[in-house]
Formats: C-alpha cells, sequence, structure tokens
C-alpha cells in the first residue's frame, strides 16, 4: 500500500504511528521524498497537500483534520488519531464582538473554513489568504485579525494577541482514496481495523469501510 504522511509538526508521530501497525519503513535520508519496503511506500509532501496526493497518488494518508477540511477534497476519514491536537482559532490585537468581524479584514492559511464559519454566522468578511508569519498581518495593518492553529497560545502572547473564539478542534485523521478503498478492500480495511485498536479509542465510522 502507498501511504502518505505530511512533512513537519505531524511526521514524526505518523512514522511511529505506521510503525505501530506494522508499516515499518525507515526513513533515513531527510532529502528524499519516498521510501519503500517490500509492498510498501510512503510518500512524504507538504502538510497542506497529503489530501490531494491521497486522492491522486496514495492509498492512506494522515493530515490534520483542518487539512482535510480546507482542502475540500472527498475522501473517506474512518479514523480520528490521539495525535497532532490542537485548535483554530479566531486571533485578534484585542477583545472584539463576533458582530464586529463583519467590517473586518482576517487574514488566515485557511480560507474554506473561515469562510464557511462567518457564512454560518450571517456574516462574510473579506479575507485574505497568507501561507506563513500570520501574526504579522494585524501588526502590519493588512488585517485586522488572523484565523489560525493554536497549539500553547505562546507565540500568539508573544505577538500581543487575543484568542476571541474556537473555530474548531484539530487533531491527525487518517484519509483514505476512495478508489483504492474498492481495489484493495480486504487490505486497507485491515489496516484500519488495527489501526482503530492501536489508536486506543476505536473511533471508526463503518459507513465507510462496508
Amino acid at each position: 500500500m502507498k501511504f502518505v504522511i505530511p512533512k513537519g509538526r505531524l511526521m514524526d508521530e505518523s512514522i511511529q504511528f505506521l510503525k505501530r501497525a506494522g508499516i515499518g519503513i525507515v526513513i533515513d535520508d531527510s532529502r528524499k521524498l519516498i521510501f519503500r519496503e517490500g509492498n510498501n511506500e510512503i510518500i512524504l509532501p507538504r502538510a497542506r497537500d497529503v489530501p490531494v496526493y491521497t486522492e491522486y497518488a496514495g492509498d492512506i494518508g494522515i493530515c490534520g483534520s483542518d487539512t482535510f477540511a480546507e482542502s475540500q477534497i472527498a475522501l473517506f476519514t474512518p479514523l480520528s488519531l490521539n495525535f497532532g491536537k490542537c485548535r483554530l482559532s479566531l486571533i485578534a490585537p484585542k477583545r472584539y464582538s463576533i458582530s464586529d468581524f463583519a467590517d473586518l479584514r482576517i487574514a488566515t492559511k485557511h480560507p474554506n473554513i473561515t469562510r464557511k464559519y462567518f457564512w454560518t454566522l450571517g456574516m462574510d468578511p473579506d479575507i485574505i489568504t497568507l501561507n506563513g508569519s500570520l501574526e504579522l498581518a494585524p501588526e502590519t495593518g493588512i488585517a485586522d485579525a488572523i484565523v489560525d492553529i493554536v497549539q500553547t497560545g505562546e507565540t500568539m502572547r508573544k505577538n500581543n494577541l487575543i484568542e476571541v473564539k474556537k473555530i474548531m478542534d484539530i487533531s491527525a485523521i487518517m484519509v483514505i482514496n476512495r478508489v483504492s478503498q474498492k481495489i484493495k478492500y480486504d487490505e486497507i480495511n485491515n489496516f484500519i481495523e488495527k489501526a482503530g485498536e492501536l489508536n486506543g479509542n476505536g473511533r471508526i465510522c463503518k459507513k465507510y469501510i462496508e
């Protein structure tokens, strides 16, 4: 099987999780992006590209639930994993009420999630997409607030920002290529069942694997 896991903050825990599930491919070169052993393969794209690579080149992927939601790609999501936990929040230099954001500009790496969140509140603020250093946006005046991932909150506090509202909880999730699930039905289902047992919470969505 072909596994797609992200380079970056989820990589080490994803590799360890696959090892516990019996996929013991050794990642021994930080410059390589594909590793093979026997009939298994690990592909290492950037985190935001995991859903795309899983859809077009892989069988099973691991990514953040925010990455999957932002991608809007139709993959099966049978299992939430017990690592990579954080949250996506609305963050600003001062305490606003939610109604204020209808007239504010918001910078984010998650424009689809952000837009959908505000649509559910009946608002359509000005949203701009940035790919890094979101904390600079309020400081430089290009945005009034940001939507960004919060782990410890330390970066936010160091930049004199306040968490106004949590938009969603985030964890690593397993995503499955829809075609692979049909072609490799038994192999993929067996892996999902084993992964669910190792994960500790057994949260498997049967509707995706029957």
